[in-house]
């Protein structure tokens, strides 16, 4: 008689891994929740650009305007920063240059005052430049400027080398060319402003 001993089987062992079918599925979900981030960024994070930009190019025309408007208001005020008297700084003309790219405002003055004073515009490295004749102010009054032109016309804005009007073009783009952060989309846009003459200011 012979005993023969039969192994014993026990449960048998899988190795640990991913099989071809599993990771085919999870890339393809992978892929599929990429897709979905992006939609969901270009539909909420565009608008957002735009907004931004364009807000941007409104704030700088209106710091423009207003710098230009308070030059043409009639008078200027004192060289030394303080505001002087209406007849200190008389409004005297305007002078742009042949190629439009300069505005000279020219102003009158009263004793104790300077003679004259004149006050200059001009787009400098994309921005608006007002600078003093007397060099104690040199400022940038408006930034992402990329054009600037000034130039006589008449009250429809029509050009006329002998016209009683100004007329200036400012154009704005953002992100301007020299900025860093060159955003897609960028945007410009251009503004018109109409200068009149101020009326002359009452004898004191």
């Amino acid at each position: 008689m012979y005993l023969r001993s039969q192994p014993s089987r026990g449960p048998t062992q899988r190795c640990c891994g991913f099989t071809v079918t599993e990771m085919v599925l999870g890339t393809f979900l992978m892929a599929l929740l990429a897709v979905l981030l992006a939609a969901a960024v270009a539909t909420f994070a565009r608008p957002a650009a735009e907004v931004d930009g364009r807000t941007r190019l409104a704030l700088e025309a209106s710091l423009a305007a207003e710098a230009l408007a308070r030059d043409l208001g009639g008078y200027l005020a004192d060289n030394s920063g303080v505001p002087g008297t209406l007849t200190q700084y008389q409004f005297n003309n305007w002078v742009p240059s042949s190629d439009g790219t300069t505005l000279v405002l020219n102003y009158q003055g009263t004793p104790p005052a300077p003679v004259s004073l004149s006050v200059t515009y001009q787009e400098q490295n994309y921005g608006l430049v007002r600078t003093l004749s007397n060099g104690v102010q040199n400022m940038v009054v408006a930034s992402h400027v990329t054009g600037f032109n000034a130039s006589l016309c008449d009250s429809d804005g029509s050009p006329d080398p002998a016209g009683s009007y100004l007329r200036i073009e400012i154009t704005l783009t953002y992100p301007d060319p020299s900025s860093p952060r060159q955003s897609n989309p960028s945007f410009s846009g251009t503004y018109v402003l109409i200068g009149v003459q101020p009326p002359p200011l009452p004898a004191q």
